[in-house]
């Protein structure tokens, strides 16, 4: 059955990034959080660039509240206040820009703490009082960068580092500001800023995906940052070839002969380019091997991995561990760039000749508080070390997702046959082994479900587990996770196919597992023939009668019927339903040059129906089929082509989805555009000139096969997020949009 989702019209709000618990395809949500506040922040500061107080808020907090009950970092690093991410207490090194702001605004410190709206208010006065100062008269933010730098926390110091941070937060800054769906979604004007030109050289170091920092240089993928004269030299990192290097002088010792053999994943609860200027205070007594961004996932190296960083305590002698930028409240933050990038990462240090395994990594549940894992588990977070306070990087990381990108090539058993017997990776007779990761896959040709029974079930309980996916992977619904002496029972994909993924640790071995799968499969003599077979291609279409009944069956779920028919100049108004459904079926037209005019997409087993007023007298082209396969062998659809003199009354029938309505006279159709490219699992806005109405958005592959749940929206004439689903191979597809007036097929690249 498909979903209809309610796709909002959006002129503010947070881009939506990936959740850290999911990677479904979704439409984004309206998040209009302060918006009436960025609103009044304009209007009385007419010289701050629109956008700006977004793009610096997005910047330093992801347009939150950072309030006193935030927690503290595990580095040590001062919190920010309110939503524009200001610092009342710098510690000795960061600029207290709180107190500037105060000053600037008029507004008091404790207002601009505490209060959302005035912490706006006075970020805004105080940008507009600079601007006067240094009589600005542009407003294209490129030639703000003065007044973006003195209302930064970041110290103004003369070397490398300090430098690199500063433009780092400039980057992250005007890379919000040149982005589409920010200019879409926040409705603010392309200010037209070209990066490149604007940061020169360094603009490769500052794009790079990642970083390397050395106490005079920064360094990305073998280019060199160089504040002092922008001149670049090639350079290899050490220790991750990707990272920028900047390497701090100080917060690190020598490990003194203790081997690496465990890996550490934070959460920094401040900025990117905040830590790395925070890891150079040599006041800190911290820091971190690595710091990732969250934006584009980009890595700095801060420490060398031959030598101890300060960032898990007592624990610190024997871990490398990485910063990832954010809150640990706040799951925006942790977006697929940087989940991907710090992957990336990961999968390096288990190469590098430590002895750290990939399947060592943590797979449970994400949780508040600490929760201490054992020596078997290398790859895990702050909050699972021993001896530990801090809780990060807490509720909103995504474990599961974080192993499997880790671990993302396993080696897969295919199993075709329609029954048979799996066991775990010790057979039927011995016990399983240590450190296993066992992947297989059930897909016998043809099966429409596969059940599997077990037969026995003996795992180390809450240590060595059993992954069961309603899938062809790791990636498609979980249908559950066994550990323990609990036999799961029957288990039964619907998909037609089940993947198996067994995992244990470093210790304890025990019998495992056995069961027996049987899969469901129609055969190709289960369908009955109807008399308009063979009618599966439009060139093969059958010609079907118009004002009478014509029923057929969708069998097998392969099955596509074309049908057939002619208008005339008097009766010239369409109307096409579909009806006595059996499942879920789905109705289109199209015009002789196998166009698509209109689609019908009830969701489950209502009424379809088309109507095309005002249609030229011509041969037009009907197809039926059944929405992810839906089939039925015993029962037939209804089909009826109906014409009139008369203009059909155009509202949709009850329950359908997207039935298409024509206007009559309309000289003009509205035209349709979405923003490209896209990331897998990033957002892509869709603007309709000159409409509002229903639309109804289904994705495809080239070859036309669905690969999303068809959305259902509302358009008011704003932009549209469309959520692009996750996992999607990366080229080209297709987005075929339905309005009231015609059908529009837009090519959209994921990348």
């Amino acid at each position: 059955m498909k979903k209809t989702l309610l796709l909002l019209a959006l002129t503010l709000g947070l881009p939506e990034l990936l959740p850290a618990q999911s990677v479904a395809s979704r439409v984004a949500p309206a998040d209009t959080r302060y918006a009436a506040d960025f609103a009044e922040a304009y209007r009385r500061n007419p010289a701050v660039p629109r956008g700006v107080l977004e793009a610096v808020a997005y910047t330093q907090t992801h347009i939150r509240h950072i309030g006193r009950s935030e927690q503290p970092s595990c580095t040590g690093m001062p919190l920010p206040s309110g939503v524009m991410g200001l610092f009342a207490d710098g510690q000795g090194y960061f600029r207290e820009n709180l107190d500037r702001v105060a000053a600037l605004s008029g507004i008091s410190e404790a207002q601009i703490k505490d209060d959302p709206r005035s912490n706006i208010l006075a970020y805004a006065a105080a940008y507009s009082r600079l601007v006067a100062e240094r009589r600005l008269t542009s407003s294209n933010p490129a030639d703000h960068l003065p007044v973006l730098m003195d209302l930064s926390e970041l110290p103004l110091l003369k070397d490398a580092v300090n430098n690199y941070a500063l433009d780092a937060h400039l980057y992250s800054v005007l890379s919000f500001l040149a982005k589409a769906d920010n200019q879409a979604r926040f409705n603010f004007p392309d200010h037209r800023l070209d990066l490149s030109a604007i940061f020169g050289a360094n603009y490769s170091v500052l794009s790079a995906a990642t970083t390397q920092v050395s106490p005079t240089s920064v360094q990305a993928e073998g280019q060199r940052y160089d504040p002092g004269s922008s001149t670049q030299t090639r350079v290899n990192s050490t220790d991750y070839g990707p990272a920028l290097s900047d390497f701090t002088t100080c917060n690190y010792s020598s490990r003194n002969g203790v081997a690496v053999t465990h890996y550490a994943v934070h959460t920094v609860q401040g900025t990117y380019a905040g830590c790395i200027s925070w890891f150079k205070n040599c006041s800190a007594n911290a820091s971190a091997h690595y710091v990732i961004r969250s934006s584009d996932g980009q890595v700095t190296q801060m420490v060398s991995e031959a030598n101890k960083a300060w960032h898990v305590g007592s624990e610190n002698p024997y871990t490398i561990g990485t910063e990832h930028e954010g809150y640990v409240n706040d799951a925006s933050w942790y977006t697929t760039a940087m989940y991907t990038s710090s992957a990336a990462l990961a999968r390096d240090i288990t190469v590098s000749g430590y002895g750290i395994s990939g399947l060592r990594t943590f797979y449970g549940t994400a949780t508040t508080g600490t929760l201490s894992t054992g020596g078997c588990v290398k790859i895990k977070g702050h909050q699972h070390y021993p001896n530990q306070t801090h809780t990060d990087p807490g509720v909103n990381w995504n474990w599961e997702y974080f192993y499997t990108l880790i671990n993302n090539n396993p080696a897969v058993t295919t199993l075709s046959a329609a029954s048979g017997t799996v066991y775990d990776n010790g057979g039927s007779a011995a016990n399983y082994t240590n450190d296993a990761r066992q992947s297989q896959l059930i897909a016998p040709t043809g099966a429409t479900s596969v059940s599997l029974a077990f037969s026995s079930f003996d795992l180390e309980s809450s240590y060595d587990h059993l992954l069961v996916f309603n899938g062809d992977n790791n990636r498609a619904p979980l249908i559950g996770k066994y550990s323990g002496t609990t036999n799961p029972g029957t288990l039964t994909a619907s998909s037609g196919k089940m993947y198996l993924e067994f995992r244990s640790d470093c210790a304890t071995t025990r019998p495992g597992f056995a069961a027996n799968w049987t899969a469901t499969i129609p055969t190709s003599t289960s369908c009955p023939t109807d008399n308009f077979e063979a009618n599966g291609t439009l060139s093969a279409s059958a010609a079907v009668g118009v004002n009478v009944n014509n029923s057929a069956y969708i069998c097998p779920s392969t099955d596509i019927d074309w049908y057939k028919f002619s208008s005339s100049t008097t009766n010239n108004n369409l109307k096409l339903t579909l009806t006595n459904l059996p499942a879920d079926y789905e109705l289109e037209l199209y015009n002789s040059s196998g166009t698509m005019l209109y689609s019908s997409t009830a969701a489950s087993t209502n009424p379809e129906t088309i109507i095309y007023n005002g249609a030229p007298a011509a041969t037009y082209y009907v197809r039926v089929y059944g929405y992810n396969g839906a089939t039925s062998n015993s029962l037939t659809y209804t089909l009826r082509v109906s014409t009139q003199s008369t203009a059909w009354l155009t509202a949709p029938a009850s329950g359908s989805s997207s039935a298409a309505r024509a206007t009559s006279g309309a000289t003009e159709r509205p035209q349709v555009t979405m923003t490209n490219p896209v990331e897998a699992g990033g957002m892509s806005w869709l603007k309709v000139s000159d409409y509002e109405g229903p639309a109804d958005i289904q994705l495809r592959d080239p070859q036309g096969k669905v690969v999303a749940e068809a959305v259902h929206a509302e358009l008011t004439g704003s932009a549209l997020g469309y959520r692009v689903p996750a996992g999607l191979t990366p080229g080209v597809y297709i987005v075929t949009v339905q309005l009231s007036t015609h059908v529009q097929r837009l090519k959209l690249l994921i990348r």
